[in-house]
């Protein structure tokens, strides 16, 4: 069989698995999609996805256990962390409505931090779906595909650009 058909096929299912799992969270957990929509940002502790995403931790459970151990305890840190992307996720698009409100502020120089938080909070968002799709790919392959660390850092710098605008918006 030819490599790039199954190389596609494999794309294919993997992402498939992703938008299934994409449409059962998002019902799964109504309560905080209700608070996302509000304008609420869902609580994460970012401390916690860090540790999930630390290679040094990874690396320290994969000396210290079975090989069949490490692939099950991954997978549930693989399993936890996709939570979090999730709420990193819906925290990006509530984000993305207060830049939007801030863009169409009278003040230009709210506006244009309005503006910024809107493309970083979007790179945030695509990145979360990227994080999210290299999840699925890990559940399936725990020993070769780790989380990223790097969201954690991009959400931080989006959440404290939206702080820093509310608080020139009530100065």
């Amino acid at each position: 069989m030819n490599p790039t058909v199954i190389t596609l096929s494999v794309v294919a299912l993997l992402f498939s698995a992703f938008l299934v799992s994409q449409i059962w969270t998002r019902y799964a957990r109504r309560g905080d999609l209700v608070s996302a929509q509000r304008g609420q940002l869902v609580p994460v502790d970012l401390e916690a996805f860090e540790n999930l995403t630390e290679p040094s931790e990874e690396e320290f459970l994969r000396t210290n256990l079975l090989p069949a151990e490490f692939r099950r305890v991954q997978r549930l840190r693989i399993r936890a962390a996709k939570l979090y992307i999730a709420a990193l996720s819906q925290n990006a698009g509530v984000l993305v409505a207060v830049g939007q409100a801030a863009r169409l502020n009278a003040e230009p120089e709210i506006a244009a931090v309005g503006q910024e938080l809107i493309q970083r909070a979007l790179r945030l968002k695509f990145f979360c779906l990227f994080s999210l799709l290299r999840m699925e790919a890990a559940l399936v392959f725990p020993v070769l595909i780790s989380p990223s660390q790097k969201l954690a850092h991009q959400y931080t710098v989006v959440s404290y650009m939206a702080a820093n605008l509310s608080g020139r918006a009530t100065a």
